[in-house]
């Protein structure tokens, strides 16, 4: 009798999702090609299941970080991802689509309060961070909860793009949410990876509504 193997749907979607990253992320297209099928990709990025949190896995794991997921029904992880880098934390929100984004900081300070006191994790800084897929654009109150939030707790929520994250793989430029991304109604552009297409001879209009806002 010949035993038939089965592959599970979840090992299915899984190689979906890896196959889909690799060819995402691992292509020999010039810089500008790259981030533009990987814009192009959104809906596939989407539809593919666990596609995101894979992604985000795959990078920050490249740019020396740790990251984890919160655990099913445990209340003190309210937080949509949790970073360990070498010299401190990034508390997380993701935001992709980025319809719900003016959520996003108010989140991260129950988040950033739950990390302090319940988890008393104290032993490195705590970065609370948005990661989203496009930015608000400059008249979004979302920049104003930034800057509120900084002037009267003095705490910086830093944003960043996927797309600023895949510019910092590719182009092999360290990583550095703690001194860089902190954006808000003053100054809603990511100065670094315009920085980095700068360097690399890319003009930064391939960042419009990435790395700064569309209007």
């Amino acid at each position: 009798m010949t035993m038939k193997m089965y592959r599970s749907t979840n090992d299915k979607l899984n190689t979906d999702s890896n196959d889909l990253i690799e060819e995402l992320l691992e292509n020999t297209l010039p810089i500008d090609e790259k981030l533009n099928k990987l814009i192009n990709s959104y809906s596939q990025i989407k539809l593919t299941p666990d596609t995101e949190n894979q992604l985000l896995k795959y990078l920050i794991t490249r740019l020396g970080g740790k990251i984890r997921f919160p655990r099913v029904g445990d209340n003190n992880e309210r937080f949509d991802a949790f970073i360990e880098f070498e010299e401190y934390y990034s508390i997380v929100e993701i935001e992709i689509p980025s319809t719900a984004i003016l959520d996003a900081p108010r989140n991260l300070l129950d988040d950033y309060a739950v990390a302090l006191s319940r988890n008393k994790i104290v032993d490195k800084p705590i970065i609370p961070l948005v990661i989203c897929w496009d930015i608000p654009n400059r008249r979004s109150d979302y920049w104003n909860v930034i800057s509120d939030i900084n002037k009267i707790l003095n705490l910086k929520v830093k944003t960043i793009s996927i797309l600023a994250l895949t510019l910092h793989y590719w182009s092999n430029i360290p990583l550095d949410i703690y001194s860089n991304y902190y954006l808000d109604v003053n100054n809603p552009i990511m100065e670094k990876p315009i920085e980095i297409l700068d360097n690399l001879g890319f003009s930064d209009s391939i960042g419009k509504g990435y790395f700064e806002p569309l209007k």
